[in-house]
């Protein structure tokens, strides 16, 4: 638990949220996604948000009681005894709202069906609401997400330091995971620790297999701090490696940095990604994923830099950029990076060392 000492944060959210509410011609809005949930309150106390235009309902059960009533100054704390769906009902019921929106990504179609039989035909399926604002992060999501950053850059020389032959990739990983936990709250995803032929797996998962001398290393890494998430990639060679790896990590990283150099407000992502790709089509290299996505309290969210986005970057976004070239069965060469679009650029929020 954290004492919400941010309350003004979340105050000019809501009012935000309110306004596009209204332009959507909605009256109210149930908030299901735990993270927009924590984006709206600030309390990471399991619950659900009923919005309306002067109301707000942080709806709950008792074993989260005394959490959300300490932390949520301002809002009708609801303790249900009955299943979540019932509890909105009863809520709509006092509520005048003809039109009510929910997030149609994040609640499940039973529950959907019930609040339909409990309220009518009002709902109206909603995306995107609170993940727009979400986009933009003010001062003290960006001092959580520099902070998560530092303790990541920390761990990589950590870790390196723990290399030697015979270790295991679940031995290292463990490691991670310790230091993680000594210096920031949590991981912002399983880490991927992979030596040798192995790292030609984008997302794999790290095993049994032991360290040799003249093997590839990748490190795929994230720290959370006060749910504010890291996420950082190298490749570290451990002795002598084939010239070509070294080539095409030197080649990932001149292309990354042409990218970075094109960051600014108002570019479409998709050329971050155009960027990345011609330059590796270029030197006989197939790029198998999007360049990159965005930063915050997921470790995965908007805005996504793929070839078909139609995101304008805007000051305040945060994300990465991580250009990757794999050979099935024998290694695999991937740098990420940690972007933030400032008004006349892009301000990169990690120190790049080998």
């Amino acid at each position: 638990m954290r004492e919400n000492n941010f309350s003004y944060r979340t105050d000019d959210r809501l009012f935000r949220l309110r306004k596009r509410l209204k332009k959507e011609g909605l009256e109210a809005f149930i908030v299901t996604e735990p993270h927009n949930v924590f984006y709206l309150t600030g309390t990471w106390a399991e619950g659900v948000i009923l919005l309306t235009s002067s109301d707000r309902f942080f709806i709950t059960s008792r074993l989260y009681e005394e959490e959300a009533k300490k932390e949520l100054s301002g809002w009708q704390v609801v303790i249900r005894k009955e299943a979540l769906e019932k509890a909105i009902g009863k809520i709509l019921t006092r509520v005048e709202a003809s039109k009510i929106g929910f997030e149609a990504s994040h609640l499940s179609y039973r529950q959907y069906k019930r609040l339909i039989e409990l309220v009518g035909r009002r709902l109206v399926p909603c995306t995107g609401l609170v993940e727009d604002l979400r986009l933009v992060k003010d001062e003290e999501e960006l001092s959580c997400i520099r902070k998560a950053t530092r303790v990541t850059e920390l761990l990589f020389d950590h870790l390196k330091g723990l290399l030697k032959v015979g270790i295991t990739e679940k031995e290292v990983s463990a490691e991670a995971i310790y230091f993680i936990r000594k210096m920031a709250d949590k991981e912002s995803f399983p880490p991927i620790v992979l030596f040798g032929e192995r790292t030609s797996l984008p997302h794999g998962r790290p095993g049994e297999r032991k360290l040799k001398k003249g093997d590839l290393v990748l490190f795929d890494l994230g720290a959370m701090v006060e749910g504010y998430c890291a996420d950082l990639t190298r490749t570290f060679f451990f002795g002598q490696v084939e010239e070509r790896w070294h080539k095409i990590r030197d080649l990932l990283r001149q292309a990354q940095e042409e990218a970075i150099n094109s960051v600014r407000p108002g570019v479409k992502s998709s050329r971050i990604d155009r960027i990345i790709r011609q330059r590796l089509k270029e030197e006989g290299y197939v790029f198998i994923h999007n360049t990159g996505h965005g930063v915050g309290l997921e470790v995965h969210e908007e805005p996504n830099i793929s070839p078909d986005s139609k995101r304008i970057l805007r000051e305040g976004m945060v994300f990465t950029i991580e250009p990757g070239v794999y050979f099935p069965g024998e290694g695999g060469v991937r740098v990420e990076r940690m972007l933030l679009v400032t008004q006349n650029g892009g301000e990169v929020l990690d120190d790049y060392r080998q």
